[in-house]
């Protein structure tokens, strides 16, 4: 592991709270103009960690009353029409899936808008697609790992939607959630205490398969990012359930694994967001599954508001991936595995 890897990442999750409040005067939002509220919602396109933002809006639309849905695929689903407005996320503007979802979004005419840092969506925004109209393009800025730039990512897709007259708010969420990511940097940044709560999860996850259990839509979003950034960040597995549907399925699956409990570690993510019914849930399902797992952890969010209480999750998730990564030796930058795929689909042709 080279340190100038580590030290990289862990600055630029220290900086979120910087990127996201800088969002606001990203290049390109002057261009997008009101809509009309869209009757089936509103669809985002992406993949990785430019679709998560997408996901981490999804709980935080549905209490203004805006339905968003991520599709993270080729094409689009068969439910968007010409009414539907399709938000198209490529950090490196060259993610092949997402170029497909907007020759598609063209073709049926979609309200279309882009982020990204360049590539070839910069160049189907400007010049339109296929003798078509351009679109609103608006730009992040470059360089950066995608997944360390969710503060941009997320913050101009929330500006966006207020721009297009469809999420209101948007303004003092993220003043608010920017406060709360300053307050986690102390907490659990590099110049926290080595028993802050992301390396003392860290120290105990090494080695063993984490199993991450999310108590609300809000806190599952984060638990999605907390997975990637284990999976990129720390070269490990991990996995995502969410409550209460993990009620139904996922605790009768470790039981025959019980012999190989210090194989696995079980993280309850939780917010002030969840079901009272859900609370009651945890409290049962953690006494069933005691026996099941090395060490049960549990993280609670911190944030007076939903969209601050879902990124102190992640900035949790996002720390704790580092320290894992530290503590095996392996840089969390380089992705090799992603890259050599990629060059072995360009070889293969379309």
């Amino acid at each position: 592991m080279t340190d100038s890897g580590l030290v990289r990442m862990l600055a630029l999750v220290g900086d979120m709270a910087d990127d996201l409040q800088a969002s606001r005067g990203l290049a390109g939002l002057e261009r997008v103009a009101p809509l009309p509220p869209p009757p089936g919602g509103l669809l985002i396109c992406g993949m990785g960690g430019s679709a998560i933002a997408g996901d981490l809006l999804v709980a935080y639309a549905a209490t203004r009353g805006l339905r968003l849905s991520v599709w993270r695929d080729y094409g689009l689903p068969g439910w968007v029409d010409a009414r539907t407005p399709v938000i198209l996320c490529s950090y490196s503007g060259n993610t092949e899936e997402c170029l497909s979802s907007a020759r598609e979004a063209s073709a049926r005419r979609c309200p279309r808008v882009a982020i990204s840092s360049g590539g070839e969506m910069a160049c189907l925004a400007r010049d339109g697609i296929d003798g078509g109209a351009p679109f609103p393009l608006v730009e992040v800025p470059g360089g950066l790992p995608p997944r360390a730039a969710l503060g941009f990512g997320l913050g101009a897709l929330a500006h966006v939607l207020s721009r297009l007259g469809l999420l209101p708010g948007v303004d003092e969420e993220i003043a608010a959630a920017v406060s709360t990511l300053r307050e986690g940097v102390e907490r659990l940044g590099p110049a926290s205490g080595p028993d802050s709560p992301a390396k003392s999860a860290a120290r105990t996850t090494l080695g063993r398969m984490l199993v991450v259990y999310t108590t609300s839509p809000a806190a599952h979003a984060a638990g999605m990012r907390l997975k990637a950034q284990v999976n990129e960040n720390g070269k490990s597995p991990a996995l995502v359930v969410p409550f209460p549907e993990l009620d139904h399925n996922d605790i009768v699956g470790w039981e025959v694994l019980r012999p190989r409990r210090d194989d696995f570690v079980l993280l309850l993510l939780r917010s002030a967001d969840e079901n009272t019914r859900t609370s009651l849930r945890v409290d049962v399902t953690r006494e069933l599954l005691a026996e099941e797992f090395h060490t049960i952890l549990e993280f609670r969010a911190a944030g007076e508001t939903m969209l601050a209480r879902t990124l102190s999750l992640v900035q949790y998730g996002d720390y704790l991936s580092c320290y894992l990564a530290e503590a095996a030796g392996v840089d969390p930058v380089p992705v090799a595995r992603i890259e050599i795929l990629k060059q072995r689909l360009q070889a293969l042709g379309e």
